[in-house]
């Protein structure tokens, strides 16, 4: 008798890890805020001739993280400083990679980050040294974050575009 209440507790144990492990692994109708992500932005190596890309990375900032974005950032601007500088590239104008598109959402967990691109012309001047970038998140009532600009690594020419926030490597 023992052994039979062990192996039907086993199974309903291993059920019962399948069905938690499914139910994490689902999207998430909650969008993303700034308590849980870690923002970052990267240079990115693999750009295309003729262009720099900078990868905004979004990670899960803690282990029970389940929350989705969708579309491109917003309200992007570059400082010089701390964020609230009076030095910034407000010449430089944010385009949109696909304006119209409507991307589907990502979703967002521990293993499971997400990105999305600043592109920039690189054989325009230079005309502007940012220290960081603000951006709203690309999230419903996406608020705002402040992260650090890669280190000599200027904006060229009048615009940067932005590309819609995509599952981290499918990019």
């Amino acid at each position: 008798m023992i052994g039979k209440i062990t192996a039907l507790t086993a199974v309903a144990l291993t059920t019962g890890v399948v069905l938690t492990g499914t139910a994490s692994a689902n999207p998430s109708d909650k969008p993303c805020d700034t308590s849980d992500l870690v923002v970052s932005v990267t240079k990115d190596p693999t750009s295309a001739a003729g262009q720099q890309a900078y990868v905004i990375h979004y990670v899960a900032a803690g282990p029970h993280t389940n929350c989705s974005l969708q579309g491109a950032p917003t309200a992007v601007t570059f400082t010089k400083g701390n964020g609230h500088s009076q030095a910034d590239g407000s010449d430089i104008q944010v385009l949109l990679d696909d304006p119209y598109g409507h991307p589907a959402p990502v979703n967002v967990q521990p293993g499971r980050p997400a990105e999305s691109r600043i592109l920039v012309g690189s054989q325009a001047p230079v005309t502007f040294w940012p220290s960081v970038v603000n951006l709203n998140l690309p999230a419903t009532n996406g608020h705002t974050v402040t992260v650090g600009w890669p280190e000599n690594a200027p904006l060229r020419g009048d615009h940067v575009e932005l590309t819609a926030v995509s599952a981290a490597g499918s990019a």
